[in-house]
């Protein structure tokens, strides 16, 4: 399995184009995450990096943790019984709740290893769990949901908050 970044570079190509790949490449290199975040962003702004990190986050969750969702979607009995049950198995930060016909997602600390290591990356990568969330309630509710990145941890908040609208 690709590393973060591999998976980030081949992201890029599939989904900004071979333009953008090769000028990322060519100035970034191939290990410097910061430096290809801003890249990306000069390139193509801050829709493109979501565009491409997404699909980051889409790799980064299970199909173990997806049918274990599965399963508890199936168990419950409506929405906030879903959510109070993935809370308990913590899946999806452990604090999922609804609020104005949307699922909440916080994370109160950063799960991720190359965002805790890299000072200064970019809030936009934080689009990486944006897609974890994007494809966790589109596998269990079997349709296209719609994530936003509302604040992070990156951004200097004292959490990550998410809004999902299925």
């Amino acid at each position: 399995m690709p590393n973060r970044i591999e998976r980030i570079l081949e992201s890029i190509k599939a989904n900004a184009g071979k333009d953008v790949y090769e000028r990322v490449k060519k100035t970034c290199g191939e290990t410097d995450a910061k430096a290809i975040l801003a890249e990306l962003e000069k390139a193509c702004g801050a829709e493109g990096v979501a565009r491409v990190m997404k699909p980051c986050g889409h790799q980064c969750i299970s199909d173990k943790i997806i049918t274990r969702a599965k399963a508890l979607r199936v168990e419950s009995k409506d929405l906030d019984n879903f959510l109070r049950l993935l809370n308990e198995q913590h899946i999806g930060g452990g604090i999922l709740h609804t609020r104005d016909n949307k699922i909440i997602g916080i994370y109160e600390r950063c799960y991720c290893g190359l965002a805790k290591a890299i000072k200064g990356l970019s809030p936009l990568y934080c689009n990486c769990s944006a897609g974890w969330y994007e494809h966790l309630f589109s596998s269990v509710f079997e349709k296209p949901v719609d994530v936003k990145r509302v604040r992070t941890i990156l951004d200097g908040s004292n959490k990550c908050e998410f809004e999902i609208s299925y």
